[in-house]
């Protein structure tokens, strides 16, 4: 794919005809009709072999759909394509994608077998009316399919000449490259030290660091540091927040500017960089995605050539300029980069995850990761591998569609799965426990699916925004019982009060599927200012206690931070109404004892709006995080905390929130902390499971499931204080 792809691929983007529900399908499809055909029919036939060409070497490998073989006659190469377009119109768009794909497992074959001659037949099958298939076959000669194949090597090493100077001048730049600054804090070096003996010899590795000691660059440097002579090539620094993307953004470039020659990428979501949001990802519907194929390698090759960062300034420039969809353009430029920024989901999720990079056929010996924050892998791994869908969920999305006849069909699909979760509690209340998917969702959900795929193509994937997401987390919730249900899920339904239904799929424990995933790269290094208890950590994120592992203490001057306790104070949550008038006080008294920035934490948006009627802040500045804040609101609200403020501010926030970890506010913008309760979870249905699941294998289970993310919310909220060696301040820690 990697080479063909690149070279022979046309047209637009159209998310009717390539999208996660078609791909699934043509799995499906492609599974069935490889399992009716004869003996003598080779499914998933693996191909591998090294072509050295004038201008480099190239391993091309991959499997063949199906490998014909023929008595007294040449084998047939059967390349299956299956999608929603009309078959020749298919066809006729992209033969020379498809017939360049089996011309080269064509000619890896001939090779392997020593055969003069091969046949190619490429096979359409219909993923909307069934049965429906068509097939073209071609005849090559050995001779004329190196020809064909070895010019697609020539023509792909012709491109890729300058990346190729480019990482001989990365490796020579690294070699040279000095640490960027002029000496280490206290603990970075050793830190640097470990990282570079992981990214060396692989594994992974765990690091405690404390806020302010420099983690990003303490990690990313012997990272970059360990590519040099090509024993590593790709580097992916994956984040929880938006935060710890910026600071790693501009740690890269404080490397360039002492020498570090580098393509970097930083990924954003759809939403964040699309140019129409709201609008389908296809020809009709939107100018971006339209001959996206036709014109993306020009554009890929003027910007890898210009020199410049592969930045959002860089990219929406650039798009704008072509008519090119910003979101497929950042990830085709990632294929150059040596370094990419992205979210935790692009590696582990498993719908999410890159496939460019991650895929089972992608060889990632020599790829890096560095995971920031890493305290909330545990949380954002359970979520990877839960959905849920509900009755209400269903019904938003029937109501969103227009009344026009074209969407009828689809719209009684949605009313089959709306009423089979209805018919899941009847009378009941009480939560229902599944081993498996019950019959009639399963087969509810098998025809929307169905239904939708016709939908798509008919009706030029004109689908709402709340029908796409009931169609996503619809999918999701098939696929992850499908692939991965076992005994760290629970299935089971509940009633609301209003008698709306809910299906979920919780994830207990996802560490083994983390570890998988981060098992396939050559050595990744999980990072964190709390990673304390590091058993807890390590068994929660990647199920085992065995790593190797680095706790670091504060290099900062203890005498900088003071520690106050209020314990005799009750944040419970029976106490609440009792207390309020005492924690005011407290927090008055608090932030009266000094001028300056303060960030105080509260337990939930619930509780902030009951105690707000008792805190009285006289001649302060108080600013209240919202429930829902998007990146330019944050920074508008850490724009309230000003250095050298000539008047008190208090910021009156969400512990476990937007502000409790990744804010960077050094010297005075903040010089108190203030923090009510210890940050339990709340007692619900899904926290009880893990503690019951925990307890059942033999391990605390309070301290797995309450306890020890309580706990760490606080030093996460703490640790928004002391940032550098002047910083000083004090916290308050009330709860008894």
């Amino acid at each position: 794919h990697g080479l063909v792809d690149s070279l022979l691929r046309a047209g637009d983007i159209d998310d009717r005809v390539y999208n996660q529900e078609t791909m699934e399908q043509g799995s499906r499809l492609h599974s069935s009709y490889q399992e009716k055909q004869k003996d003598n029919y080779l499914a998933e036939y693996p191909l591998q072999e090294t072509f050295v060409r004038p201008l480099g070497t190239i391993v091309l490998q991959g499997r063949a759909d199906g490998i014909i073989l023929e008595k007294d006659a040449p084998p047939i190469i059967d390349e299956l394509k299956s999608t929603v377009m009309d078959l020749e119109e298919f066809f006729s768009q992209q033969k020379e994608w498809h017939l360049g794909q089996a011309c080269c497992y064509g000619l890896m074959y001939a090779h392997e077998k020593k055969l003069d001659a091969i046949k190619v037949r490429l096979t359409y099958i219909s993923q909307t009316k069934e049965n429906e298939k068509t097939t073209h076959e071609f005849d090559f000669t050995l001779q004329e399919l190196e020809e064909k194949v070895h010019g697609y090597m020539d023509e792909y090493l012709t491109l890729y000449q300058y990346q190729f100077q480019h990482q001989k001048e990365r490796d020579a730049s690294i070699e040279a490259l000095p640490f960027p600054y002029e000496s280490f804090r206290p603990g970075q070096r050793e830190l640097a030290k470990y990282c570079y003996a992981t990214a060396m010899k692989g594994g992974v590795f765990f690091a405690e660091a404390p806020t302010g000691i420099g983690k990003t660059m303490s990690t990313l440097f012997p990272f970059v540091k360990s590519m040099k002579q090509g024993r590593n090539e790709r580097l992916f620094y994956l984040t929880a927040k938006t935060t710890g993307g910026k600071v790693a953004y501009e740690a890269i470039g404080e490397m360039r500017e002492k020498g570090l020659v580098c393509h970097d990428s930083y990924l954003y979501s759809r939403d964040k960089i699309c140019f129409l949001p709201g609008h389908g990802c296809n020809p009709d519907d939107c100018p971006f995605a339209k001959n996206y194929y036709g014109k993306v390698k020009e554009a890929l090759l003027s910007t890898v050539k210009s020199g410049k960062r592969f930045s959002r300034e860089t990219i929406v420039e650039t798009c704008m300029e072509r008519a090119l969809c910003p979101f497929e353009f950042q990830l085709d430029l990632s294929l150059f980069s040596d370094i990419i920024i992205c979210d935790y989901n692009y590696f582990f999720d498993p719908f999410v995850y890159l496939e460019r990079y991650f895929a089972d056929t992608v060889d990632t010996s020599r790829d890096l990761v560095l995971v920031d924050e890493a305290h909330n892998l545990v949380d954002r791994g359970r979520m990877m591998y839960s959905a849920s869908i509900s009755s209400a969920l269903a019904r938003f999305a029937r109501l969103s569609l227009p009344k026009e006849k074209g969407y009828a069909s689809i719209k009684k699909a949605i009313k089959k799965v709306e009423d089979a979760l209805v018919d899941l509690m009847g009378d009941d209340t009480e939560r229902k426990d599944f081993e498996s998917l019950p019959e009639s969702i399963a087969k509810a959900i098998e025809s929307y699916q169905g239904s939708t795929l016709r939908f798509k193509k008919a009706n030029g994937g004109a689908l709402t925004k709340q029908a796409k997401e009931f169609s996503r987390e619809t999918n999701r919730l098939s696929r992850l019982i499908e692939e991965y249900f076992g005994p760290c899920f629970r299935l089971y339904a509940t009633k609301s009060k209003d008698g709306e239904v809910s299906l979920n799929l919780f994830c207990l424990d996802a560490s083994s599927f983390l570890f998988t995933q981060a098992s396939r790269v050559r050595a990744a290094s999980l990072f964190s200012a709390t990673l304390s208890p590091i058993d807890y950590f390590q068994k929660t994120i990647f199920g085992k206690e065995d790593f190797p592992y680095l706790l670091l203490p504060s290099p900062f001057p203890r005498e900088n931070f003071k520690l106050l306790i209020a314990p005799k104070v009750s944040v419970r949550y029976k106490d609440r109404e009792k207390t309020y008038a005492e924690i005011a006080s407290y927090l008055e008294s608090f932030v009266k004892a000094r001028k300056g920035n303060y960030f105080l934490y509260f337990p939930s948006y619930e509780y902030l709006r009951n105690i707000r009627e008792h805190l009285t802040f006289e001649g302060c500045s108080v600013h209240i995080q919202n429930r829902s804040m998007n990146e330019e609101e944050r920074q508008a609200f850490l724009d309230n905390f000003p250095p050298n403020p000539s008047s008190t501010n208090v910021g009156l926030l969400i512990l476990g929130g937007a502000f409790s970890e990744g804010i960077d506010l050094v010297d005075d913008r903040l010089i108190g902390v203030g923090i009510v309760g210890i940050g339990l979870p709340m007692v619900c249905e899904e926290n009880d499971m893990i503690r019951e699941y925990a307890e059942k294998k033999g391990g605390d289970g309070f301290n797995l499931a309450y306890k020890n993310p309580g706990i760490n919310k606080v030093m996460q909220a703490v640790g928004r204080l002391i940032r550098s060696e002047t910083d000083v301040g004090a916290a308050l820690l009330i709860d008894d």
